[in-house]
């Protein structure tokens, strides 16, 4: 297959190149130990992922992860620039704020990826602040995790360290939107909940709503947050009742005229939705304000 393969793809190389350039192609292998490198300018993101189903990829996430963070620097800070080529399908952005810079960003990045089960990379905005970019291939760091990092990452370089994660995303041009809006929640964050080591939406939204009186991006943090819950409108309404029945489940369950056991699993399903733990206060009163808004 891979010949016929080579057909569609004329500069495709079948050997690795003795120079050392063999990293200016994608490289596939099939079940016979047949391999074949395809020019990295010749071959579009869709297609990587076709052919990854259909052949054994070869080392490509390093080749794409260093090859690609300063098109995925470019991309993020110039608008209408083209998306990267990557493999990726959905990636999300941890963003980060560190206190100075006196250590080696190698070590760091090295001392950081060693905590990231998923396939990830970095773009450094300046020498103290930047965004790893994480994909959902594997289980993704939980806010615990990014806690348990921060702390481990401040004992070993002596660097205060701040957090925000923002949600996964399809890899597509509306990334660069969606890091904007993410970039102003951090900046909100840090000024707002200086003590939080990791912050989200679901903490910065209320004050989101304080600082921006008219609120014109309220569409956006009402599907980052609630997605397509949005449309579930009895799974809304519970949550609604249950927040204003003081989250007391036997009296919400009255009002809803349900079992209190399919409360609780209301609860739990909107909770896996939209990551929000309506049983923590600060949860609570974002998953309510962004209800109101969703009105």
């Amino acid at each position: 297959m891979l010949e016929k393969l080579k057909q569609n793809f004329p500069n495709a190389l079948s050997n690795k190149m003795e120079n050392g350039e063999d990293y200016k192609y994608i490289w596939f292998e099939d079940f016979m130990g047949s391999t074949l490198g395809i020019p990295r300018s010749d071959i579009t993101a869709e297609e990587i992922r076709l052919l990854e189903l259909l052949f054994a990829p070869l080392n490509n996430q390093d080749i794409l992860k260093t090859q690609a963070e300063p098109s995925w620097k470019t991309f993020l800070s110039e608008p209408n620039t083209p998306l990267p080529l990557t493999s990726w399908k959905n990636i999300r952005f941890i963003h980060f704020k560190l206190s100075h810079a006196d250590f080696s960003i190698t070590d760091f990045e090295d001392a950081f990826l060693a905590f990231v089960p998923a396939e990830a990379a970095f773009v450094w905005e300046n020498e103290t602040s930047g965004i790893l970019m994480e994909t959902d291939k594997e289980e993704s760091l939980s806010k615990k995790d990014l806690i348990a990092i921060s702390t481990t990452l401040e004992s070993d370089f002596y660097v205060k360290t701040r957090m925000f994660t923002g949600r996964f995303h399809p890899v597509n041009l509306d990334l660069h939107h969606h890091r904007n809006q993410e970039k102003k929640c951090f900046d909100l964050a840090q000024v707002h909940l200086p003590d939080l080591k990791v912050s989200d939406l679901a903490d910065i939204l209320p004050h989101s709503l304080l600082h921006d009186k008219s609120f014109l991006n309220k569409k956006w943090y009402i599907n980052e947050i609630l997605g397509q819950t949005q449309q579930d409108t009895e799974l809304i309404k519970t949550i609604k009742t249950y927040i204003e029945c003081n989250s007391n489940a036997t009296f919400a369950a009255k009002q809803l005229y349900i079992h209190r056991n399919s409360l609780q699993y209301r609860i739990d399903k909107f909770s896996e939705r939209t990551g929000l733990d309506i049983r923590n206060f600060r949860h609570a009163l974002t998953a309510y304000l962004i209800l109101l808004l969703n009105d």
